[in-house]
Order: structure tokens, then C-alpha cells, then sequence
């Protein structure tokens, strides 16, 4: 049997596979983590990470990595505060996520069904770690692609992670009486399946 036909028929089983036979990668063009700041308790603004990456692992090992210094707020002089007086991008570049899924619980997830879940995974934000929850609803668009969405926005205090304090400079620069210190936020995470050469 030819080379060709070896990868072509190698292809064909790895798609066909329960989801606890393949390993997924974070699509980072169609996903996006972005969450509400409150100002003066009652003017609300979205911002987003515009760089995301990650994957699942065959044996449902979960990690996806945050740029903090992808932050997109809409005005680039914003950005730069949030970099430099919030997150402090030179010390903590990265916000980091991770979980321990029993993907053979989606094998009978068929293309075009979705279900909801509680997903618990710990967050590595500014130093600090926490073990949190989030509602999400797991879909298969396609053989080769997942989707996880936030069915509710996950709320962050940001005093767990040591960044509440980090509100001060922002407040003072500009001008603002108070920003909201318990952050609302949203995740569509898109995967596709990876497929593996045989060695």
C-alpha cells in the first residue's frame, strides 16, 4: 500500500475516533476571552485578548495561555495602561488555564449536538492561583472541531489575584471615582482535532 494511502486511510480512523483517542488545538483565530470593566458604577466597557492558544491533550490534559499583553480595550492608550499599571505584563506575561477532562464522557457528542457542563480548572493569573467553576456548553459543529462556550459569565474578585490594588493608578490616571472590583467574563473557545502522523 502506498504512502499516500496509509495517511489517507491513518486520516480517515482519527476522524472517526471518540474524542479520548485525539488530542485538539485551540483555534486562536475564532476564539476570544473578553470581560466588562464598570466605571463610575454604571458605565460599562468590553475588552478583549486578541492572542489565545492551547490544546487538549488524548488523555483530556487542558491548558490554554492568555497574552495579557494582547489586551484590546479599543483605545491603544488604554491598552498600554492596562499592560503597565494593571497586569503588569513584565512581571506576570501570561494568564494561564488549566483542567483534567474525561473526554471519553463527549464520545457519544454527535456533530451538530451540544450539552451543557460544569467544568472545573484552575487559573493562574498575577501570581496567584485559583480553583474556579464555569457553566459552559460544549458543541461539535463538525467532525474535527469543538466548541466551548460560556453559558454565563464567570465573575473574577479581582482581590483574589492580588489585582484589586492594581486599580488605584488606573483610577488616579484617569480622573475615575471608582472602577468595579468583580469582573464578568466570557470565553468562546473553538478546537479542532489534530492529526497525528503515524512514526
Amino acid at each position: 500500500m502506498s504512502s499516500l494511502k496509509c495517511a489517507l486511510m491513518g486520516a480517515l480512523l482519527i476522524l472517526a475516533s471518540p474524542l479520548a483517542l485525539a488530542e485538539w488545538q485551540l483555534d486562536g483565530d475564532t476564539s476570544r476571552i473578553s470581560f466588562v470593566s464598570v466605571k463610575r458604577g454604571k458605565m460599562a466597557e468590553v475588552q478583549r485578548f486578541d492572542q489565545l492558544s492551547g490544546q487538549i491533550d488524548d488523555k483530556g490534559a487542558v491548558r490554554l495561555v492568555v497574552s495579557l499583553a494582547s489586551i484590546d480595550s479599543g483605545l491603544a492608550l488604554r491598552d498600554e495602561r492596562m499592560r503597565n499599571a494593571f497586569f503588569e505584563v513584565e512581571r506576570y506575561p501570561d494568564a494561564t488555564i488549566t483542567s483534567q477532562l474525561d473526554l471519553s464522557l463527549y464520545d457519544d457528542l454527535q456533530v451538530g449536538q451540544s450539552r451543557p457542563e460544569t467544568i472545573d480548572f484552575n487559573l493562574d493569573l498575577h501570581g496567584q492561583q485559583r480553583r474556579l467553576k464555569a457553566e459552559v456548553l460544549v458543541s461539535r459543529p463538525s467532525e474535527e472541531r469543538i466548541e466551548v462556550t460560556t453559558l454565563e459569565p464567570l465573575v473574577l474578585k479581582l482581590i483574589d489575584f492580588d489585582l484589586e490594588e492594581r486599580l488605584a493608578p488606573l483610577k488616579e490616571v484617569a480622573n475615575l471615582p471608582s472602577i468595579t472590583p468583580e469582573v464578568p467574563v466570557f470565553a468562546v473557545l473553538g478546537f479542532r482535532q489534530v492529526i497525528k502522523q503515524a512514526p
